[in-house]
């Protein structure tokens, strides 16, 4: 049973060994999606303190890819970068009534955003639901 107790190691030792470093980000940037948009309008209100923007794919190759994602995504979270900015948690919406098209959700206090600004916007496979 010389096969039995070596299994037993090994196993063991994968449990108590720390993690390798780099593996967790690994994992992560797997379960990412990025995709580059651009906010067709952007409106901000002061009550409830919150910014509402509509948006599409930057790039027209991306347009399957996008309506995917808002399928798979709508109602979750999921982070957008303006510029070299900080990311930026928001809730993304896919709106049935308009192919192509999201709708973000931001908090007042997020980065300012305009009609015509372009964004990165990520996906991960865990995004919560809001």
């Amino acid at each position: 049973m010389p096969t039995t107790l070596s299994l037993i190691a090994l196993l063991g030792a994968a449990i108590l060994c720390p993690a390798v470093p780099g593996a967790v980000r690994q994992s992560e940037s797997v379960n990412t999606s990025t995709i580059a948009c651009r906010v067709l309008e952007a409106h901000a209100s002061v009550a409830p303190a919150a910014t509402a923007v509509i948006f599409h794919q930057q790039n027209n190759a991306d347009q399957e890819r996008l309506g995917s994602l808002l399928r798979a995504h709508s109602g979750k979270s999921a982070e957008i970068q303006i510029g070299n900015g900080n990311w930026t948690t928001v809730t993304v919406f896919r709106l049935k009534s308009c192919f192509g098209r999201g709708l973000l959700l931001l908090p007042a206090s997020g980065p300012p955003i305009n009609d015509g600004s372009t964004f990165l916007m990520r996906f991960t496979q865990g995004g919560g639901k809001n």
